[in-house]
């Protein structure tokens, strides 16, 4: 038999309404802190598009320009430099490149006004896991491997 109040109505009361938004206000707030932390692989593909996004920036000022453009990853490749903009990694995370099968933590690719660039492999590496980018050399297309 259901549980009715003095009224005879059944419902919920006003404490127990405000118990649950207040739950509910908690959880929102503590979201924008926990995300990162519970889906760390989300981060890493998020830090590869943003990375993707400057070198494409990278190549279509060049070729505006019509000045060599660049992104210079910094040592120990905890952030990288794209112009006058800098841009950090999350705590964790570092990017490296291969160039010519060899691993350099410092490094540069430079972009032509033809739109052909330096060419590289990007790596962006959190732990065990990491998103790779290729930087095309003779047409200076830049894309994210899967």
């Amino acid at each position: 038999m259901p549980v009715t109040s003095a009224t005879g109505s059944a419902g919920f009361t006003l404490l127990e309404l405000m118990v649950v938004l207040a739950i509910l206000v908690l959880i929102a707030g503590a979201w924008p802190f926990a995300a990162p932390r519970l889906f760390p692989n989300q981060q890493l593909r998020n830090e590869a598009q943003v990375l993707l996004t400057h070198l494409r920036g990278a190549r279509l000022r060049a070729r505006l320009s019509g000045t060599i453009q660049g992104i210079e990853w910094t040592d120990p490749g905890v952030a990288y430099q794209d112009g006058d903009e800098s841009h950090e990694l999350p705590a964790g995370m570092r990017v490296q490149s291969t160039e010519r099968g060899a691993a350099t933590a410092a490094h540069r690719v430079q972009f032509y006004p033809d739109g052909s660039s330096t060419g590289t492999v990007v790596e962006i590496v959190r732990g065990t896991r990491s998103a790779r980018l290729v930087v095309g050399t003779v047409t200076g297309r830049s894309e994210i491997l899967e």
